[in-house]
């Protein structure tokens, strides 16, 4: 393994006394500093999950699980991240002939060895573009990066509306069944991808039988709307409309869709969060403005209600149905639980508990048994290891994974962090706080180090084994992870801002 110092080891190493240096004399002096306490072995075992030495030596002193940051360390944190353009998706804004940026990005952003041009990267696709969008939003409402949000989010309308509205109608007059298991029909779908350098739709065969996708594009423009940021016109709202007009015509609440991995076809919970969630604030929006719904007068309340009920039967698991396609746990689901927030407290804390078995040495799993990237997965693949798969050559590739093998994506862990955040600021119990800092511990631990072939200072999509080392994958640095980091420390620093601050500790319960 590339790291073998744990976390407990993490936290002994601040106890370096009697000898002390300037800085930690100077610290000492400071009015916000909080002495560290050791944590014994068995509250690490009680952990959800393991912090390990980062790949980054200047970041070890933060990557810790307690005492708390101040806001002082979070500051000196986002300014080396800035000063490295960890976070800088700029890199992968899509542009035209002529250089202009033309609103969305591609899912990986250049890198050492290049902008990914050539592999289905270099492409934009819905699902990762809204995310990045609204977090772009919500980092920063007033700046630069609400204008990069509304950009994005006004390309992907155009799109759909000049090259979908019309594959929509032909789905909505019966002139398309595109819910059977012939995957020719998937084309016919609303495309989920397109190239994001010229508005146009990619022509070559696609899975696009992705539903959250759709789901988050609905949610992401209510969320401007709401906020005021990006009022709706008129063909927005009528987009709008079609849009969940489509989702009840195929009955999206029982359609075997691709999810977020596009993979297996199965109904996946992580398909109807979204769904939902997108319901739920177009009603919201539609009574704020006073405006009517462009839509069958009880399409919303329709699919509010079935998916609703179909969601519930799922959750806390990912799948039921087909039982040959089943899943007790799938890291999709962090994200009903942040951003989307469209499960309660004890529902979210189920998913989090069901998704200890994902969690990782440095990353987490996108579920078990994944096989996408496993163990010299380009070497077993072929040249393009963004290559689609149809269900039967997904089992031809599932066959190459063995246990334990999987992949560890590194855009969970800033959100799990993130929702441990919101919990923290609605509660203020510090035993959320510490699980916070520690997702986001484990998600500043993963930037990649100086021996990463894509360059240092980077958010990886995943690590794979490669023979018996754990290197980040070729989709590096992926955008979605940076944004769901940018994220991550956003929440924290409202965290640290509570009203009342962390907790302080009884001076008997330091060392």
């Amino acid at each position: 393994s590339m790291r073998t110092l744990g976390s407990a080891a993490i936290c002994f190493s601040h106890l370096r006394l009697p000898c002390l240096s300037n800085r930690q004399q100077q610290r000492l002096r400071d009015p916000n500093f909080i002495p560290i306490r050791t944590t014994s072995t068995k509250q690490m075992a009680e952990m959800p999950a393991k912090l390990n030495k980062p790949f980054r030596p200047e970041l070890e002193q933060y990557c810790r699980i307690e005492p708390a940051w101040s806001l002082k360390e979070l500051e000196e944190v986002e300014s080396m991240l800035k000063m490295k353009g960890t976070l800088d998706v700029a890199r992968a804004k899509c542009k035209d002939k002529e250089g202009n940026f033309t609103g969305p990005f591609s899912a990986s952003a250049a890198n050492a060895k290049g902008d990914h041009t050539g592999s289905s990267m270099f492409g934009s696709w819905l699902r990762d573009n809204c995310i990045i969008a609204y977090g772009l939003f919500a980092t920063d409402p007033d700046g630069q990066g609400c204008e990069d949000s509304k950009a994005c989010i006004n390309s992907i309308a155009k799109f759909m509306l000049t090259h979908e509205s019309s594959r929509i109608e032909l789905v909505l007059g019966g002139k398309k069944n595109v819910t059977g298991s012939d995957s020719q029909t998937w084309m016919d779908r609303p495309h989920i991808r397109f190239i994001g350098e010229t508005g146009l739709e990619d022509t070559k065969w696609y899975n696009h039988k992705q539903n959250d996708a759709l789901g988050y594009f609905l949610w992401t423009r209510c969320q401007l709307a709401l906020a005021d940021k990006l009022p709706l016109s008129g063909d927005h709202l009528k987009l709008l409309g079609q849009l969940f007009d489509y989702l009840r015509y195929i009955e999206c609440w029982a359609d075997h869709d691709a999810g977020h991995w596009e993979e297996h076809s199965a109904v996946h919970a992580s398909s109807l969060g979204p769904c939902l969630a997108a319901v739920k604030a177009f009603k919201a929006l539609m009574k704020k403005t006073g405006f009517l719904a462009p839509c069958k007068d009880d399409t919303l309340d329709v699919l509010e209600a079935e998916l609703t009920k179909c969601l519930m039967e799922i959750l806390p698991a990912e799948v039921i149905t087909p039982a040959e396609n089943a899943k007790d746990a799938d890291s999709a689901l962090v994200f009903l639980c942040y951003p989307l927030q469209v499960v309660d407290e004890t529902m979210g804390l189920k998913i989090m508990d069901r998704l200890k078995i994902c969690m990782g040495e440095i990353a987490m799993a996108r579920y078990r048994k994944d096989s996408y990237w496993c163990k010299n997965y380009k070497e077993q693949v072929g040249d393009d290891p963004t290559k689609h798969f149809t269900d039967e050559e997904l089992k031809e590739r599932d066959a190459m994974l063995k246990e334990g093998e999987e992949a560890q994506w590194c855009l969970f862990d800033p959100i799990v962090s993130a929702y441990y955040g919101k919990l923290y600021q609605k509660s203020g119990k510090q035993e959320y706080l510490k699980l916070q800092q520690l997702f986001l511990s484990r998600a500043l631990a993963a930037i990649t180090g100086d021996d990463c072939e894509f360059g240092p200072w980077m958010c990886c999509e995943a690590y794979y084994l490669h023979n018996d080392k754990w290197v980040p994958n070729d989709n590096t640095p992926l955008v979605w992870t940076q944004i769901d980091v940018k994220m991550a420390l956003h929440e924290m620093k409202k965290s640290l801002g509570r009203k009342g601050g962390p907790m302080k500790r009884p001076a008997s319960a330091m060392s």
